[in-house]
């Protein structure tokens, strides 16, 4: 499988271009990410008869399993993450009882997590599902950014923080290489 070097960005919103959008085609300006706006595919919610093979989760995931660096990006709704993101994570279990060889192949990535609101309020129940979710599938959880848009515009510390996330991200790229040459 040819893998991506650049990172891979997850948008679940339900805003395709609002405050999240903005603060991730920020950070792409700052460091060249792929990204993936669950908005354009067409999903259902987890069933345990898993009559909704045939949508397009699958093809996400094959998508994604071209990236070692995956960052999943939403706003916070409710101290969580969006409905859609929540869907998405929630389909994951097809991964794990229908498509295990695409679920194994999860193992060794790199996840991120990055929220957005409207003040720099954040909140650490945000997080516990991306960082809960990638301990359990064997993947490295690097942390998690939260920013925030002030008067329709990236807040000055939200932008220090996504410099220093783009820095995070040479890091890991590089670390992710190093792994990779060895074996």
């Amino acid at each position: 499988m040819n893998k991506m070097s650049k990172p891979l960005i997850i948008l679940g919103s339900s805003r395709s271009h609002g405050n999240t959008r903005k603060v991730l085609d920020r950070l792409i300006e700052l460091h060249a990410c792929d990204l993936i706006d669950l908005n354009d595919w067409q999903f259902s919610y987890y069933d345990y008869e898993h009559k909704n093979r045939d949508d397009d989760f699958i093809k996400i995931i094959d998508q994604l399993l071209n990236y070692d660096i995956v960052i999943f990006a939403s706003p916070i709704y409710w101290y969580s993450m969006s409905g859609v993101m929540k869907t998405f994570f929630d389909r994951i279990s097809d991964l794990l009882k229908i498509r295990k060889e695409k679920g194994r192949q999860l193992r060794g990535k790199t996840m991120l997590a990055i929220s957005c609101n409207g003040d720099q309020e954040d909140y650490p129940s945000f997080a516990a599902p991306f960082e809960l979710s990638a301990d359990y599938l064997g993947m490295n959880y690097a942390g998690y950014y939260h920013a925030w848009i002030e008067n329709g515009e990236i807040a000055p510390a939200t932008e220090i923080k996504l410099k220093q996330l783009a820095a995070d991200l040479v890091s890991l790229q590089s670390r992710q290489e190093t792994e990779s040459s060895k074996s």
